[in-house]
């Protein structure tokens, strides 16, 4: 039996607790264990959501969809074939816990309810604690008649942890669980690597995402590097078919040592991997601008290298992109679409650029009888608007339509941007 814990809220997904909460869970499980606890679900599954404090650049507008969700939890579903619990329920009172020391880095920000506000560790320890209760209650009440699951039992263990709560007994069991956690982790990541090494597995999935995370460093240590170099890679490999085994997320942890990575390389769904990349920030510190990029764009490839090494991925894909990327850095032109006619071509590329500077948007019509082709710029967007942006472009005869999806993401995520377009390719090739 494993307990899992995940947080939500606008635009923003997993991490955990801080401080002396960051292993109550795990605290929570071993009392579970030791009592004799027993279930017919292998792994249960928290997620607190809750209401954001501020919103990141990119997903401004994002926190009213979010609401609509936030409105409906609790949600739950119990997985009988998987042997799986997902339950996601609303957690104001950890709003100020997880935002409050980075609110003011956005412009964004948001107040919460005061009676969610300068809510201490042993309060939150105790809501915790209700909150996995909830969850027994949740489970109890789907519960069929081959379902294993003594809530009475699950009930009062957490009871008892509950009444033992104190600011000591925090910092105590903070304390033990962070050395074993520690060490745990550390034995599972280097276990995982070595079977990793011993199994070939029918590679099968096509990349769909690539992130730098870098667990150690400031939270903005990397930027914008980070966030437009790994556009850059994504695009590359989707385009010369990098194919994995299971998995389509990619992953890359940038840490200052390699038992940094270890811990934090531990991949909770089959659906991702990590790799990981020893950097060193102090060095990246002291580079200019063009000297940062250049690190940042050998970090991402030492960790896809170790993706590729531990599953035996295609390197000589991997090494063409970066040495692509090494050549034109920045200025590396990435295809979005490429649209024919029986007449012309039109090819539709963009820059990777930052959150706050938008990406450049480019149409390139070539005529296929005489050759003509132009370039022109048809706007900016952030590359997570380009998609709903350009949903559907039509080419005709004497025309270039542009139309944007309708749904309620895209409405949020595309802000001010034109709705529909329209190009007139006699003024386009004049």
């Amino acid at each position: 039996m494993k307990l899992y814990l995940n947080l939500s809220t606008a635009g923003r997904y997993g991490g955990g607790l801080n401080g002396n909460l960051r292993y109550l869970t795990d605290l929570i499980q071993a009392e579970l264990s030791k009592s004799g606890f027993t279930s017919s679900f292998n792994e249960f599954w928290l997620t607190l959501a809750y209401p954001p404090m501020y919103v990141l650049p990119g997903v401004v507008g994002m926190e009213k969809d979010f609401k609509e969700f936030y409105d409906k939890f609790p949600y739950s579903r119990l997985d009988r074939r998987n042997k799986k619990v997902d339950i996601t329920l609303q957690a104001p009172e950890f709003s100020e816990h997880l935002d409050k020391e980075e609110q003011s880095r956005y412009m964004h920000k948001f107040e919460i309810e005061d009676k969610y506000k300068n809510l201490s560790e042993v309060d939150l320890a105790r809501v915790l604690l209700d909150k996995w209760i909830q969850v027994g209650q949740i489970i109890d009440s789907k519960t069929k008649k081959d379902d294993d699951f003594d809530f009475e039992k699950f009930q009062q263990v957490l009871l008892f942890i509950k009444g033992g709560i104190s600011k000591q007994f925090l910092e105590d069991i903070h304390a033990k669980q962070a050395i074993a956690a520690g060490n745990d982790a550390l034995s599972r990541a280097l276990k995982v690597r070595e079977d990793r090494k011993s199994v070939e597995k029918p590679k099968d999935k096509k990349i769909r995402d690539l992130r730098v995370y870098h667990p150690g460093l400031p939270e903005k240590g990397l930027y914008p590097y980070s966030y437009q170099y790994a556009e850059i890679f994504l695009n590359l490999l989707r385009r010369n078919e990098l194919i994995c085994p299971g998995y389509h997320h990619l992953y890359i942890q940038v840490v200052k040592t390699f038992e940094e990575g270890l811990r934090n390389s531990i991949s909770a769904e089959d659906w991702y991997t990590n790799g990981i990349s020893v950097f060193d920030y102090e060095a990246y510190c002291r580079q200019d601008e063009s000297g940062k990029g250049k690190m940042v764009v050998e970090a991402i490839a030492a960790g896809l290298n170790d993706i590729a090494m531990l599953d035996k991925l295609d390197t000589t894909v991997i090494k063409k992109v970066t040495e692509e990327i090494r050549q034109t850095g920045l200025e590396t032109e990435l295809v979005f679409n490429k649209i024919e006619s029986s007449r012309h071509t039109l090819r539709i590329t963009y820059l990777s650029r930052s959150m706050e500077e938008e990406c450049p948007i480019f149409f390139q019509l070539t005529d296929k009888q005489t050759s003509q082709s132009n370039k022109i710029q048809i706007g900016r967007a952030d590359n997570s608007q380009i998609y709903f942006w350009l949903q559907k472009v039509t080419l005709t005869k004497d025309k270039i339509k542009i139309r944007s999806s309708s749904s309620v993401t895209a409405n949020v995520w595309l802000k001010d941007k034109p709705r529909e377009m329209e190009f007139r390719i006699a003024d386009m090739l004049t």
